[in-house]
């Protein structure tokens, strides 16, 4: 009977997981096209002039992050002025517009537009992808 319930629980978390993953994924589908919002002070300047960006939002506790870290750094060494490191938990008016549920998440942007979203690590050749491709 103990196994039984225990299944039953992680059976009902792995849906619950699934359920928020496949609505943020949703969610980010939704914004591409969109204009960027412009509310992070840092990037304003750089979105508004039409020049691609990405933005990097993450909080210092979460496992993802400290995973994407690493790879974000590397990437802000070559282009440090594309790129932008935003702690969601300290800048929640940045990450508020651009619908952030859950970190690491990113914002692709490109002539003001938003062209992706994505929630979850990213490897370094998308997002330095992103930045190289015409």
């Amino acid at each position: 009977m103990g196994m039984k319930i225990v299944f039953i629980v992680l059976l009902a978390l792995g849906l619950l997981f699934a359920g928020l993953c496949l609505l943020m994924e949703l969610k980010t589908w939704r914004m591409k096209g969109e204009n960027a919002p412009t509310s992070h002070k840092a990037s304003k300047k750089r979105i508004r002039a039409g020049e691609k960006t990405v933005l990097y939002f993450y909080t210092p506790s979460c496992g993802a992050c400290r995973m994407q870290g690493p790879i974000i750094q590397r990437i802000q060494k070559r282009y440090s002025d594309a790129v932008f490191k935003i702690d969601a938990s300290h800048n929640r008016e940045a990450a508020a517009p651009y619908g952030v549920m859950g970190v690491p998440f990113m914002a692709f942007i490109n002539d003001g537009t938003i062209v992706k979203a994505k929630a979850g690590v990213q490897s370094e050749p998308v997002i330095e992808g992103f930045l190289t491709e015409s």
